[in-house]
């Protein structure tokens, strides 16, 4: 009687929870719907469903495109090689001079040895100039009008990594500054004090090297250089002396020989007068030894 009392009472309840435990497990085996957190206040917006997510045709390369991250522009060092055969290699040096006004470059080195008539070899220039790297192009299209290429090249590196590591490091290196500054400000022993005052020394020291070397990466980038050599076509012609002075180099060369075959004749003499002495010495010691051994001939049958 106790357990049909119970069974009777239970009843109600299992018949309420029987239909709503099928519809819980019917909404859990159902594809989860998705939702998004704003950053801002943390609240979850609406779902989403598949057809507000998936847009057809044009409109959805649109959305991928509108959402693709711009890349940043790399940040190239740029240096070109160029060498030029041209007739007047001074009137292109001239040229090129005019050029680099117009595209805002300078000339960083120019080497002109020149050459000797007798050596009969072509005239060589090089120089070594910058320009923006926005008018590296320009400027290399001038100065190939000037000549005959002989060879051309343009290489590039990106530093992209570099500007950016060093940057970093910049800043890294400000904010153990401004901590150190805040460590002086406070009160604290002698010693303390010298020792941060060491290690801020020291990390200003490193960041002036950082500024220093991002500098000269900043400035590689934006000013390209350009190694150029101008050869010329026309070989120089040995040159003709006139007949009167060569003839009196020849007379000049003949006298100096003379005069030092003379010096050096008298030089000898003196040494052979110094040296008298042993020379009539050996020669005496000669003429003795010669005698004696004809004296010895003789006797012997």
């Amino acid at each position: 009687m106790m357990v049909q009392r119970h069974s009777q009472t239970w009843r109600p309840f299992f018949r309420v929870m029987g239909p709503l435990s099928l519809c819980l497990m019917a909404s859990c085996g159902a594809a989860p719907e998705s939702y998004s957190v704003s950053e801002a206040d943390g609240a979850i917006a609406p779902p989403v469903t598949e057809a507000a997510s998936a847009p057809a045709g044009d409109s959805a390369a649109q959305l991928v495109s509108d959402t693709q991250v711009p890349q940043a522009k790399p940040q190239l060092i740029k240096r070109a090689t160029l060498t030029l055969k041209l007739e007047d290699v001074d009137g292109a040096v001239d040229a090129i001079g005019e050029l680099l006004l117009q595209q805002q470059g300078d000339v960083l080195s120019l080497q002109d040895e020149g050459t000797a008539p007798e050596e009969r070899v072509p005239r060589r220039v090089d120089m070594q100039l910058r320009v923006p790297q926005a008018n590296l192009n320009p400027m290399l299209r001038s100065l190939k009008a000037l000549g005959e290429v002989q060879y051309q090249s343009v290489t590039a590196e990106d530093v992209s990594n570099q500007l950016v590591d060093l940057q970093a490091r910049i800043r890294n290196l400000r904010k153990s500054e401004e901590a150190l500054l805040e460590i002086m400000e406070r009160s604290g022993s002698v010693s303390d004090i010298l020792a941060v005052s060491q290690e801020l020394s020291a990390v200003r020291e490193t960041i002036e090297r950082a500024e220093a070397q991002l500098n000269n990466v900043q400035n590689q980038v934006a000013f390209s250089t350009i190694t150029l050599t101008l050869e010329s076509t026309a070989v120089p012609l040995p040159s003709t002396q006139p007949v009167g002075s060569a003839l009196g180099e020849t007379w000049q060369s003949a006298t100096q020989s003379v005069q030092s075959m003379t010096v050096g004749l008298l030089r000898l003499s003196l040494w052979l007068m110094v040296y008298s002495p042993y020379w009539v010495l050996i020669l005496g010691g000669g003429f003795w030894g010669y005698r004696r051994w004809q004296n010895r001939r003789s006797v012997t049958p």
